[in-house]
């Protein structure tokens, strides 16, 4: 008989933990690293175990992801998602994965470079100094747009990019609340839940159209689109259509929300932190000087580099679901058939015994030996093994490219008095960041 799982406190009738996880998710979640390594929660009327112990995380991931499947949480996302890359699980998983690889290949990524840092460019040269911005945003329209331009170059899809641009947010916003507090409300006609039908209708029929109107024309545009219109299955046979439309909404998805999130608290702690300011442009003063940034910049912004691997610690996805196949153990412990096992790296990132003063922004901790010999599935920021995100490097060159263009052009400086809140949508973000930009020019170096 395995060891016994601990219950999280504050359990209460029929919705159990329905009330921490609707209204402060993430510090719950977090909470539960005092409880055991292993923490039973009740998702109304629906057991769930919540992994904090690394080891246990990297088997479920990695070494023992045989057991597993997606859960609960991408259950829901298929109502967006539908069976793309990450929605499906084993054999199609696998093979999906095999034919999208060189699309996300190093080389291919990098060709998105210029894009990248020209939206970026854009997007900063269109602000002025003292006028106040929505960060966050500011920020999704220029993931938005970099998205946009990679998937459609051509005007046949200018109306799904426009979709996209214009109604992801909205479908956000509700897609973890279903995942987390399941229960009959959904079916209800609220408003919130017309809103995000209708989000979802008007994406999907854009993107159809988009998908028809460059089969029809039959060019190469040189972008995502065409290329995933070539692709050829095992047998050499053409994508559907269908297919194509899951894996350009799951690209949308994993292209605009989680990356504009973290580039809006990238530029939250460079305005609020002198000291990561100074030693930020110091750096980009010194590596570009006055041109824009390149790709070739990337290796040489190692600082830059580390305020975006911070921020990617402390403001992490909140959650993700798998479910075990059969009755499991799982080191010490045995789970139930079909049980919901919950990872959560922002709980994992926020781990004191990981990450000594978890909740202090502190770039520099990256160069320290503390995090150089880190347990594998204590950092996740983009998950692990045949589940890790397939655009963690994209991800991660367009926040850096983005970042190094706006901050040798821009101080951003807080609005007085203003505090910046975490809100959970697919990604941990700021709920309205207003910044004051202010000119700079290049220090002497």
């Amino acid at each position: 008989m395995g060891t016994s799982i601990p219950t999280a406190a504050g359990e209460l009738p029929v919705i159990g933990h329905g009330v921490q996880l609707a209204r402060r998710r993430t510090e719950f979640l977090a909470s539960l690293t005092e409880i055991g390594e292993i923490v039973e929660i009740n998702m109304v009327g629906m057991p769930a175990y919540v992994l904090t112990d690394p080891d246990l995380i990297w088997r479920v991931l990695v070494s023992e992801s045989h057991n597993y499947v997606r859960g609960r949480m991408f259950d829901k996302m298929t109502e967006v998602l539908g069976n793309g890359l990450a929605t499906i699980s084993g054999k199609p998983h696998r093979d999906t994965r095999r034919i999208l690889q060189p699309t996300f290949h190093r080389q291919q990524v990098a060709a998105y470079g210029p894009i990248m840092s020209s939206t970026a460019a854009n997007v900063a040269e269109s602000w002025q100094a003292g006028r106040a911005i929505e960060v966050d945003d500011a920020m999704n329209d220029l993931t938005a747009r970099v998205v946009n331009g990679i998937l459609f170059a051509s005007d046949l899809g200018a109306a799904a990019a426009d979709a996209i641009q214009r109604r992801l947010p909205v479908v956000m916003k509700g897609m973890l609340t279903r995942t987390l507090i399941p229960g009959a409300w959904q079916r209800l006609p609220l408003p919130a839940n017309t809103r995000y039908r209708k989000a979802i209708d008007q994406m999907d029929s854009a993107i159809d159209e988009a998908i028809a109107a460059y089969r029809a024309a039959g060019a190469d545009h040189s972008d995502m689109l065409t290329t995933l219109l070539a692709l050829r299955d095992e047998e050499g046979k053409p994508m559907s259509d269908q297919w194509i439309h899951d894996q350009v909404i799951t690209v949308a998805v994993g292209g605009i929300e989680t990356t504009s999130a973290a580039l809006s608290w990238c530029l939250h702690y460079i305005g609020t932190r002198p000291d990561v300011e100074e030693q930020l442009h110091r750096e980009l003063d010194t590596v570009l000087g006055d041109r824009p940034v390149e790709i070739m910049d990337v290796m040489a912004l190692k600082y830059v580099g580390r305020v975006v691997q911070e921020v990617l610690r402390m403001h992490a996805v909140a959650v993700f679901m798998r479910r075990t196949l059969g009755p499991t153990q799982l080191g010490a412990y045995e789970l139930p058939p079909n049980a919901e096992v919950i990872v959560s790296p922002y709980t994992m990132h926020r781990n004191a015994r990981w990450f000594p003063e978890p909740a202090r922004f502190d770039p520099d901790r990256w160069s320290r030996p503390e995090t150089q010999d880190l347990p594998k599935g204590a950092f996740i920021p983009f998950s692990a093994g045949h589940s890790k995100c397939i655009a963690d490097n994209f991800a991660v060159l367009e926040i850096t490219l983005a970042l190094a263009e706006i901050c040798r052009r821009w101080r951003l400086r807080p609005v007085p008095g203003q505090s910046v809140r975490e809100i959970t949508t697919g990604a941990t973000r700021p709920d309205r960041l207003t910044m004051i930009p202010e000119a700079r020019s290049r220090a002497a170096v």
